[in-house]
């Protein structure tokens, strides 16, 4: 499994986000929410990826995997 997909997809489980919510907020629709996570879209633009850490109240490099810690 892609490590940032799995990560986006366990952080917005923990915060209780719906896809629709964190789709909304970073201007993307629903469906692409659910390919960042699937990992049908393995290089989140870095725009996106910024946005999507701040939704998941969290940094680029955890989403990335760099970082072990939240």
């Amino acid at each position: 499994m892609n490590n940032i997909g799995y990560r986006i997809k366990q952080r917005r489980k923990e915060l209780k986000l719906s896809a629709d919510v964190v789709a909304e907020k970073l201007g993307v629709s629903r469906s692409t929410v659910f390919r960042y996570e699937k990992g049908d879209i393995e290089k989140v633009p870095t725009t996106i990826l910024e946005k999507l850490a701040e939704v998941l109240k969290t940094t680029p490099a955890y989403l990335i995997g760099w970082e072990s810690e939240n």
